[in-house]
């Protein structure tokens, strides 16, 4: 008897993790039409935006890391303040990046002109976003990390290569999930 619903409830969990709702339900895109009016502002995948949110703050805007990065794309008040000089925003201050409007538009920029930086390398870029520029360049000059898609395992850091695994897993989840997003 015990075989039986065995077999019962592994083909209702089959059924369950086979329909396309349910991975939409644990993977949503929180602020659909902020990432969507971000990611066509600046030239970035929606889907790209929407990995690394969930990645950095699982869609929470009040989130704050141990070392003070803020907000969706868990940004760093230093580096939200020069990116809102360089974007052209007036009157910005750390609070801002509370708002999941303002938070998304400076972590969309941001990521926009780090895959520009890096000629459109999403590892690179992604490494950079998590780790910093300063520390990818230096991997790459030292070789301690050749920056090429699959070569993941070899990032210095293991938070920035925690963090480029995910994104890059998530950003492929949301690519089948939401085919006809935005």
């Amino acid at each position: 008897m015990r075989r039986i619903w065995f077999g019962v409830a592994l083909a209702a969990l089959v059924v369950i993790f086979s329909l396309p709702t349910t991975w939409r339900y644990l993977y949503p895109i929180p602020y659909p039409r902020l990432v969507a009016a971000a990611a066509r502002r600046y030239g970035v995948s929606p889907y790209l935006v929407a990995a690394v949110v969930r990645a950095e703050s699982k869609g929470r805007p009040g989130a704050t890391s141990r070392r003070g990065a803020v907000g969706l794309m868990q940004i760093m008040p230093t580096t939200g303040a020069w990116a809102a000089r360089r974007m052209g925003m007036r009157e910005f201050g750390p609070a801002a990046l509370r708002d999941p409007a303002t938070n998304l538009a400076i972590g969309t920029w941001y990521l926009h002109s780090l895959l520009v930086r890096y000629r459109g390398n999403l590892p690179l870029a992604l490494a950079a976003y998590n780790g910093g520029e300063g520390n990818v360049d230096r991997w790459l000059a030292t070789r301690r990390w050749r920056g090429t898609e699959g070569s993941e395992e070899e990032i210095p850091f293991g938070q920035t290569r925690d963090f480029v695994r995910t994104v890059l897993a998530a950003y492929e989840a949301y690519r089948r999930l939401y085919a006809r997003w935005p």
